[in-house]
């Protein structure tokens, strides 16, 4: 009797577990982006912005120290647009909107969250949290879309084969 307890209350752990993990991860399958995704696929390297040049680096990681799940934390995205050649960043650019794409199928998209970030004179640095359980140790595309706000214009901002990290 008391095994047929313990194998129930351990199904259950194991349903909710699971139950948790594809909320929190918020990615069931191949999802429909809300821009194409071959426009994404295909936005550039860099883009052209009030006479400025802009490109895109990525720091990408899922956590697994002791304290988190078994199967880890949800994916964090950390992004600078920078200004090629170290110039000063121009106080109307911003980024409101994060594609991150594994596979050419599998879209995380997501905004930016409002946590404030380091002021750098030339970089603009911006942080998503709550992705999916990709990886860690695969590559992926990132798409931002950057926004001048003294012409209201939009840009998407593209950087590939981006490596998932694990930090433990």
């Amino acid at each position: 009797m008391l095994q047929k307890i313990y194998k129930l209350l351990l199904g259950l752990l194991v349903v909710s577990l699971l139950i948790w993990s594809c909320k929190s991860s918020k990615i069931t399958g191949p999802t429909i982006p809300s821009i194409d995704l071959n426009t994404l696929l295909s936005a550039p390297e860099e883009v052209q912005i009030s006479n400025q040049t802009f490109f895109l680096e990525t720091f990408l990681w899922r956590d697994f120290q002791p304290q988190c799940p078994p199967d880890g934390e949800p994916l964090i995205a950390l992004i600078w647009i920078i200004v090629k050649d170290s110039l000063d960043l121009p106080s109307s650019l911003d980024a409101n909107r994060l594609w991150v794409i594994k596979d050419k199928k599998w879209v995380w998209e997501t905004n930016f969250s409002n946590e404030q970030t380091i002021p750098w004179p030339y970089k603009l640095e911006k942080v998503a949290r709550n992705g999916p359980k990709w990886g860690p140790g695969i590559y992926v595309d990132v798409v931002v879309m950057v926004i001048d706000k003294n012409d209201n214009k939009k840009y998407l901002l593209r950087a590939s084969n981006q490596y998932i990290y694990r930090t433990e």
